[in-house]
């Protein structure tokens, strides 16, 4: 069976809160120029939501407001709003405008609206919405970065972060029917991906979260999972293991396997649950404790009182995808206490 498609809106939204100026310097290099980094970008996703309501917001369409200082201080801070369209949207040259000026009439500082089209139709490009009647009219210009304009050979000479992002979604539609061609060409951006993570001095938590994006852009089916797991284990030793989402897998399969083998050296069905379990669990506890901060060994209490090993890796899915220790323990229906 294959794995549902990724998800644009969580890959894109993930990347920009992870990344965000290497997201203006790749989409937007001009504007990336003018912010001042040394002061904190504060994302004010509660306000954009507050703002918005109940207005149509369809998926496939994701929304950045961040707060920065520019580096002449003459403005002191403005509003930077990045929408990711990832579908031909006819709507969508009507809701830039309409967002923008609602940003306007509601924080009453200058915003910059910005487009970042991730569709794959190079055809489309709406940058703009003129409409009028006799001497009455509006126009509203906004630019666009168009991700299809990147040639793969540009991505992958670039040590900025965010092209794997590109690349990815970009080989998980290429090969959408080929879950072969997407392993080996997943394996080959991983061991790249690393390389780039090394030179740019990534922490591991940086490191985490763009690997993490990349395993969601590229989904494979369990046998295709199987076989890069295999591989993965033949180059485990070129790749430090705080960086890769994929290792985590491949750690809790091989947690998981040792309980397996455990069970089978007792040479009794109950002893192989027992030892499936058992290895599901402790794979699950190395997983929180580097995956979250916020994780206390308390909660350990939490994971061990499980007795069905589907559940367990049910678990596992919501790990890789909470943002805290918090959350995920929410998620399973568990108190942090």
């Amino acid at each position: 069976m294959q794995p549902p498609g990724p998800d644009s809106d969580a890959i894109w939204k993930e990347t920009f809160q992870e990344f965000f100026p290497e997201c203006l310097d790749r989409f937007y290099s001009e504007v990336a120029g003018v912010v001042d980094w040394t002061q904190p970008v504060r994302f004010l996703d509660k306000e954009l939501r507050e703002m918005l309501g109940d207005s149509p917001r369809p998926r496939q369409f994701v929304d950045i407001l961040a707060e920065v200082h520019l580096k002449s201080g003459t403005l002191g801070w403005i509003l930077i709003h990045v929408e990711v369209q990832s579908t031909v949207d006819s709507e969508f040259s009507y809701r830039m405008p309409f967002y923008h000026v609602a940003l306007v009439r509601r924080f009453r500082r200058p915003v910059l609206s910005l487009a970042v089209l991730a569709d794959p139709d190079p055809e489309w490009r709406p940058g703009r919405l003129e409409t009028g009647i006799g001497d009455m009219g509006v126009l509203f210009r906004f630019p666009i970065c168009k991700l299809s304009d990147f040639t793969d050979a540009e991505l992958e000479a670039d040590l900025n972060p965010v092209g794997f992002v590109i690349l990815a979604e970009r080989i998980a539609r290429r090969h959408r029917e080929d879950p072969s061609a997407r392993r080996v060409v997943k394996l080959a951006l991983i061991r790249r991906l690393v390389r780039m993570l090394e030179a740019k001095g990534y922490s591991a938590a940086k490191g985490l979260a763009l690997t993490r994006v990349i395993e969601w852009s590229i989904p494979l089916p369990a046998v295709e999972e199987e076989r890069l797991i295999k591989a993965l284990q033949q180059i485990e030793a070129e790749i430090p293991r705080t960086y890769l989402t994929c290792f985590e897998r491949y750690a809790l399969h091989k947690a998981a396997e040792e309980g397996r083998q455990e069970g089978r050296q007792e040479g009794r069905q109950e002893g192989r649950r027992d030892g499936l379990r058992d290895g599901w669990i402790e794979a699950l506890k190395a997983l929180v404790a580097a995956r979250f901060t916020d994780w206390e060994p308390s909660w350990n209490r939490h994971l061990e009182t499980v007795d069905d090993a589907d559940r367990l890796r049910e678990w596992h899915r919501l790990v890789l995808m909470a943002p805290s220790g918090a959350a995920f323990l929410e998620a399973i229906g568990r108190r942090p206490q």
